[in-house]
């Protein structure tokens, strides 16, 4: 079974399409059997990175129902080592309302694909979708800038995909569910217990939800000197969902990165030297051990 690593931010501009697309090549470089899934709605741009400007076909068609299997609208890209890539689609009255059943379909598929590790890149923001997609995976990528907007941003992102996993445990209709959802809660404990004296039981049944549910943070653009942002945010992360927010890496800021993006070429291949693919390829093996330590 592929380990699903998602990408996601809490706001746009914080690199989280680079990241994920150069991890997944340096994954593929290594001989692993990688697909990297675009499934930022309405902004879909991961096959642009690699210099293919119109799909065939994308998710879109999956969607719509013209492709049965995700294999029919899947893309071996031979010049970056044989990565497999999923195209994203564009924001249509049909996905941005996509329906609880054909998001749980799909995401049934990306768990059966035949690869050893599925990046996922979930977009920025906190809609419903890309909730719902970060929680699905086995390891959770939070991408944050040094920018104090970019932290408080990352917080209310993890924040809520947290209540929204908890949510996905009730059905929608329970008194549970509907109480839980009108609260601003400011600790995970303090939803544990609400639960509990709602319906006896449900606090274990919360507590469960989120049992895999172990962000890790990447900082990128990080200046010469570093910032103090990181230890205000991982305070806060610890108060709210009461465990560590462990860092996989900081990605320096590097002229390089914009140059790559513009040669439609991710970096670790554009400029496998500089400052940035040396900390992506740092990056890769603390998520190489990571995933290391998932599988026992």
């Amino acid at each position: 079974m592929a380990v699903l690593v998602s990408v996601g931010s809490g706001k746009g501009g914080t690199g989280k399409s680079m990241l994920a697309t150069n991890l997944a090549v340096l994954f593929a470089k290594e001989g692993w059997n990688t697909c990297l899934v675009d499934l930022d709605v309405g902004g879909a741009d991961a096959h642009v990175m690699f210099g293919v400007f119109k799909p065939d076909k994308t998710l879109s068609h999956f969607l719509g129902g013209e492709a049965r299997s995700l294999y029919k609208v899947m893309q071996r890209l031979d010049a970056f080592h044989g990565l497999y890539l999923i195209p994203g689609t564009g924001e249509t009255l049909k996905t941005a309302n996509m329906p609880y059943q054909t998001k749980m379909k799909l995401l049934r598929h990306l768990r059966s694909l035949e690869a050893q590790i599925v990046f996922l890149d979930v977009g920025a923001g906190a809609s419903l979708h890309v909730l719902d997609f970060f929680m699905a995976s086995s390891i959770q990528i939070g991408v944050a800038t040094p920018d104090p907007t970019s932290i408080l941003d990352f917080y209310r992102f993890l924040k809520l995909a947290a209540i929204r996993k908890v949510l996905s445990a009730f059905l929608s209709h329970e008194e549970v569910s509907r109480m839980l959802a009108r609260e601003d809660f400011q600790e995970m404990e303090a939803i544990f217990g609400m639960a509990e004296r709602l319906k006896p039981g449900s606090g274990e049944v919360a507590r469960r939800a989120l049992d895999g549910f172990r962000p890790t943070l990447v900082f990128n653009k990080v200046q010469q000197g570093g910032f103090s942002g990181r230890r205000k945010l991982q305070h806060i992360v610890k108060r709210f969902l009461g465990v560590e927010l462990p860092e996989l890496g900081e990605i320096p800021w590097d002229p390089l990165v914009e140059e790559s993006i513009g040669s439609y070429i991710p970096v670790v291949e554009y400029a496998p030297g500089s400052g940035a693919s040396k900390a992506l390829e740092k990056i890769a093996r603390r998520l190489r051990t990571e995933i290391a330590a998932l599988q026992g």
